[in-house]
């Protein structure tokens, strides 16, 4: 039978949260990724044009790289996304304001369209305008898009097959050639994975 194993895993031992806090550039990179269409459907729920949509996004992480090291996961109540949604905001604001401003200079039609705020509640909520269940689930997806690169292929078709397609392991072991313990254990480790590198994010 096949074996299964995992490639080398750098920093397997932190978070992706804790690793672009220490100022790891791969992990700000994919914590961008993760977390960046977050803040972009956030803008646009919010009556962002998808021009002013993506500055706002860029705008987001521009702040959150700043301030990311005192970001305080431990405090009561606090959360990821919900510090992530207040930095949005602001500078959700930002763009309004700037809008509001060119309005009253008398600017063009065109400048005016860049930015139509369709829902000051949403901007003002306390909380983002989408579920936390959604967002945890989106994340998670992009999530583990990422960790594909960091697992062989057979040890992520074994973790793909059973634990996303939902297909028998006893199936899955008796296509591949291995135990299905293996099957079991390749499943295991990419999902430890994933709740190792989503620890503080959700």
């Amino acid at each position: 039978m096949h074996s299964t194993h995992f490639r080398d895993e750098p920093s397997t031992s932190a978070s992706l949260l804790a690793r672009a806090r220490e100022g790891d550039a791969e992990s700000w990179k994919q914590l961008a990724q993760v977390y960046g269409p977050i803040v972009y459907g956030w803008a646009r729920r919010c009556g962002c044009q998808a021009a002013d949509a993506a500055d706002v996004m860029q705008d987001t992480f521009a702040s959150v790289a700043k301030a990311l090291s005192r970001f305080d996961g431990g405090r009561d109540g606090a959360t990821f996304r919900g510090w992530l949604w207040t930095i949005s905001r602001n500078k959700i604001r930002d763009r309004a304001r700037i809008a509001a401003e060119e309005r009253a200079a008398g600017g063009t039609a065109a400048n005016l369209a860049l930015m139509q705020i369709a829902d000051a509640q949403a901007i003002d909520a306390d909380d983002p305008p989408t579920t936390a269940q959604a967002d945890s689930l989106d994340a998670r997806r992009r999530m583990i898009e990422l960790l594909r690169q960091c697992f062989d292929q057979r040890t992520w078709q074994m973790f793909w097959e059973t634990a996303v397609i939902g297909r028998p392991p006893l199936d899955v072991a008796d296509e591949m050639g291995v135990s299905k313990w293996a099957v079991y254990k390749a499943r295991a480790r990419v999902l430890q994975r994933l709740q190792l590198e989503m620890k503080g994010l959700e």
